[in-house]
């Protein structure tokens, strides 16, 4: 039985360390910004958008016609689209984003918005880490309850045969 359970063991942990794959990957040329709106500026083809990230960097972006957006906002409205789709309701949403401190995830490349979405505390990705470590300390009080109670009856035992 002791074995059993110690290979049960060494499997539970070989998966999750294959599991662990935590890695954003960006083109090579892409960067991935995490911040929020200090300055929007409003031009025919374009919005401007000056982003603060939590270093304090400054970056100036802008946002185009080809560039994707995801937006949910603090009142629970949701706007996917590009600039094309209404641009009038984005600016709103985007001042109204502004005025929260709601975050964003930017993914740019030459100072040109490829990707912007509110940022996404609960990415399952991120909670993947803390489920493996919840699974491990299951395993770990699982197996050391079935461990005492081995034992105890390994003691029982003894003192029946005596």
């Amino acid at each position: 039985m002791n074995k059993l359970l110690i290979s049960l063991f060494s499997v539970g942990i070989l998966s999750l360390l294959v599991i662990q794959n935590n890695i954003i990957f960006a083109q090579s040329n892409e960067e991935i910004i995490n911040g929020f709106l200090q300055n929007i500026e409003v031009t025919n083809d374009k919005i401007l958008l000056s982003v603060v990230d939590n270093k304090g960097n400054s970056y100036s972006l802008s946002l185009v016609n080809e560039s994707k957006i995801g937006i949910e906002t603090q009142s629970g409205e949701r706007w996917i689209g590009n600039i094309n789709k209404n641009k009038e309701e984005l600016i709103k949403i985007l001042k109204e984003s502004q005025k929260n401190l709601e975050p964003f995830t930017i993914t740019s490349s030459n100072d040109i918005i490829i990707n912007l979405v509110s940022y996404e505390s609960s990415n399952i990705k991120n909670n993947l880490q803390y489920l493996g470590a919840s699974f491990i300390l299951l395993i770990f009080f699982i197996f050391g309850f079935v461990f005492i109670i081995n034992n105890r009856i390994k003691i029982i035992n003894s003192k029946l045969k005596l």
